[in-house]
């Protein structure tokens, strides 16, 4: 399964990269959700997060590594990848972008998943997309100029 979701900015590109950071990610998780963070080396390549993730005192591990990583005149990107996940998820792609449109930032997320079987596959969904959705009112929050 995959999505994709853009926002709109009110920043310069290196502007929003330079908030691409891990005080961000602790300002995008998800309401009700419990997240640890255990690891957080950066956003290039080789780079590795570990997370303890669940819903109150059950938590499962999640452990991604920075597979990609490109920051040049035209593009920024980086992306993370799923190594060891918690259940349901099978494989986790999420690739950060951001692109220079006039004044302004577009943020795109695009997320590629797959939970053990196709069953989870089709539940994961809605809640992937509202954690995605959910994040569009705090990039533009955390990483517009004020």
């Amino acid at each position: 399964m995959q999505f994709t979701f853009v926002t709109k900015v009110s920043a310069q590109r290196d502007q929003v990269a330079n908030q691409f950071n891990q005080d961000l990610l602790l300002k995008l998780k998800p309401p009700l959700v419990t997240m640890h963070l255990l690891r957080y080396d950066g956003q290039h390549r080789g780079d590795e997060l570990l997370f303890a993730v669940g819903f109150g005192k059950l938590t499962q591990k999640w452990h991604g590594a920075i597979t990609q990583h490109r920051y040049t005149e035209k593009h920024w990107l980086f992306r993370d990848e799923g190594i060891a996940l918690p259940h349901p998820l099978k494989i986790w792609q999420h690739t950060h972008a951001l692109k220079h449109a006039n004044h302004h930032t577009l943020v795109i997320d695009r997320v590629k998943f797959s939970g053990k079987n196709a069953l989870f596959t089709v539940l994961l969904c809605l809640p992937i997309a509202m954690m995605f959705l959910m994040r569009k009112p705090l990039y533009q929050r955390w990483l517009s100029v004020r």
